[in-house]
């Protein structure tokens, strides 16, 4: 039997915050692939100052960090968020 193993680029994301709620904030970061489904989210580390997570998309090999850097800007443009946003860092 031939097996096929399917590879998801992942791309790291991290944000700079204040004022962060853990719990809220795993939620609202769990939430990414509610909004967008042909998203996976893996390794959410949150700590006091920064929330990274690692994010990416089954089958989409040619997804760039500027295709995530728009998704995320637009996350957090509809939704509110559990922190105040220093600045965000997609590599």
């Amino acid at each position: 039997m031939l097996k096929c193993i399917l590879m998801t680029k992942m791309i790291k994301v991290e944000l700079d915050v204040e004022n962060v709620n853990n719990d809220q904030t795993k939620y609202w970061v769990e939430e990414i692939t509610n909004q967008y489904a042909d998203f996976v989210v893996e390794d959410v580390n949150i700590t006091g100052d920064k929330v990274a997570f690692s994010i990416g998309s089954p089958g989409m090999d040619d997804l760039t960090t500027d295709d995530i850097k728009f998704r995320i800007d637009e996350y957090l443009t509809m939704n509110e968020q559990p922190f105040k946003l220093k600045n965000l860092k997609v590599v």
